[in-house]
């Protein structure tokens, strides 16, 4: 085939990128024989895509016609699968990187060609789940004549700046009460009131929440098993349809409060792993939020109940914080083109405020983990990571 090598390199290895900075790297072909070509045509691209599949079922009516009986009605139950989707394009750059005129002939060896494309400040950041993303690829093909086109395409992460110091709900404590009655054999029971409170109601991936649950069981029912669980909520927008999803991030059990008995469960840190910043700003189709649970089991045949409260999950951590962290140890990329040049792994934070008193944080891959990038415009002989988690900032306490 001769092609040994068509791939893309971002000059920041992490591939980590805030809104409104310049998106650099360099598309790189290793071709064994010379090689006609026509161009290396690019696109950089950021959209979201949301896609699901609902089963609803119908029931029609069949007339049958007899000439003993008359006419009788028999129902038909049928199930139908619905796809639901919608989609959004932030920005689409497409250019040429060679050729584009007449055929041209590519010697054997290495050919590097550059790009760099200016992001929009208005986007929302990376995400990848189950049922829609938010990504930012660039893509390139080598268009040939007279034979199939190769394709490289490698993916990368936009952080959308969520400052908690401009947020009035992230440094105000959250707090929330309820108070739970059982029937115990057609008589009410004593009632369990439960308080959850944090001191404020942000916090940053790399910090931990340090939650406030207190517990006054005065109902004849055992509360056999208590739970904190950091979770999120994600909602899908399509046209006609709506899909939500909850899942549990970090979870941590606290014991149990027996009848009659008050317990208060306090300084029960849940550390924030990597995620992408609450409420996905600048995306219409996607929602997503985070909040802390205290589950409550109840033992015998009563039911269970949950208490919750809202978590602002930010990029920047409150100011009075700032103290608590030591500076970030970047890890090296672990493959470069030997003899190239790499600017710093760490991005700046174009356009946020400036925090000269707040050490830089790490880029963790996302705690969910990566998901395919492959999409119906990708040929098979497509070059590139398939596979891509984005990456969030994380910051480290001293």
């Amino acid at each position: 085939m001769g092609l040994e090598k068509f791939q893309i390199y971002f000059d920041n290895p992490q591939a980590v990128f805030y809104t409104g900075q310049n998106v650099s790297g360099k598309i790189v072909l290793v071709t064994s024989t010379p090689k006609k070509v026509r161009a290396i045509n690019v696109k950089i691209k950021g959209e979201a895509k949301v896609a699901w599949t609902e089963t609803r079922e119908h029931t029609t009516t069949t007339t049958t016609t007899s000439t003993n009986d008359g006419d009788s009605s028999t129902p038909t139950s049928q199930t139908e699968t619905v796809t639901f989707s919608n989609e959004e394009v932030y920005f689409e750059n497409k250019f040429t990187a060679y050729g584009g005129g007449s055929d041209q002939t590519l010697n054997a060896g290495e050919h590097v060609f550059p790009f760099s494309y200016v992001l929009p400040t208005n986007l929302p950041s990376s995400f990848e789940g189950e049922h829609g993303h938010i990504r930012y690829t660039v893509r390139a093909v080598l268009d040939r004549p007279w034979t199939f086109d190769h394709e490289a395409k490698a993916a990368f992460t936009i952080i959308s700046t969520l400052d908690l110091n401009t947020e009035p709900q992230a440094a105000a404590p959250a707090n929330a009460q309820k108070s739970k009655t059982y029937c115990c054999l057609c008589c009410a029971s004593g009632p369990v009131n439960v308080t959850l409170s944090l001191p404020t109601g942000g916090a940053v991936p790399g910090e931990s929440l340090f939650p406030t649950l207190d517990v006054e069981n005065n109902s004849r029912v055992y509360l056999s098993l208590i739970r904190l669980r950091l979770k999120k909520r994600l909602v899908y927008k399509a046209r006609g349809s709506t899909k939500t999803e909850e899942m549990s991030i970090a979870e941590k059990n606290l014991g149990y409060v027996d009848s009659g008995q008050s317990h208060t469960f306090e300084r029960e840190a849940l550390l924030v792993p990597s995620l992408p910043p609450s409420n996905l700003k600048n995306c219409s189709i996607i929602d997503l939020d985070y909040y802390l649970e205290a589950h409550f089991t109840s033992s015998g045949m009563y039911s269970n109940f949950e208490l919750r409260v809202p978590v602002l999950i930010g990029t920047i951590p409150l100011h009075q914080n700032f103290a608590q962290y030591t500076p970030a140890v970047q890890s090296q990329p672990q493959s470069q083109p030997l003899g190239w040049n790499f600017s710093p792994s760490a991005p700046y934070r174009d356009g946020s405020p400036s925090y000269p008193d707040l050490p830089p944080p790490t880029y963790q891959q996302s705690v969910f983990g990566p998901r395919s990038v492959v999409d119906r415009a990708d040929n098979q002989y497509i070059y590139g990571e398939k596979n891509f988690a984005p990456m969030y900032p994380v910051y480290h306490h001293s």
